[in-house]
């Protein structure tokens, strides 16, 4: 995608085919959000896509969240909750969009750099766990994701 905020590369691979498909879909949602700011378009145009966001975060991190349970990752309580935080960030910045008719900037660089940093470091620790312990089902993960999305 040509003027997009985040380019996937290779590193963003966790080797888990499913999750790394969602994330694509992640970075793709905050492209087409990044593209509309710019071009500035109405907020018509650019809510539909924050709340589409929301939807998708919302199943892909439910999708994820049972993953790790089901493969008994230690570190699930501390994952679960930077995704709760992050939920609640685009919720209240969402709001304060709404009341102000536009989307800051500062949003967007935040989306792009909470998504690529909880990729890289956050999402590769259970990913690489999942791996070595021999947990790596990511069919299963896929099944999962399809419930919910």
């Amino acid at each position: 995608m040509s003027n997009a905020l985040i380019a996937w590369k290779d590193s963003y691979n966790l080797g888990l085919e499913e999750i790394d498909d969602q994330h694509k879909s992640l970075i793709d949602i905050i492209n087409r959000i990044w593209i509309s700011v710019v071009a500035k378009k109405d907020k018509d145009a650019v809510f539909p896509l924050i709340e589409e966001l929301e939807r998708y975060t919302i199943a892909h991190f439910a999708a994820e969240e049972t993953f790790m349970r089901v493969t008994e990752y230690p570190d699930f309580p501390a994952h679960k909750l930077a995704h709760q935080d992050f939920i609640a960030r685009v919720a209240t910045e969402k709001t304060r969009a709404l009341q102000s008719g536009s989307l800051s900037l500062e949003l967007i660089y935040f989306l792009r750099d909470w998504l690529i940093n909880h990729i890289l470091v956050t999402d590769r620790q259970y990913a690489d766990f999942t791996q070595k312990s021999k947990h790596g089902q990511p069919s299963l993960l896929g099944r999962i994701f399809k419930r919910f999305f």
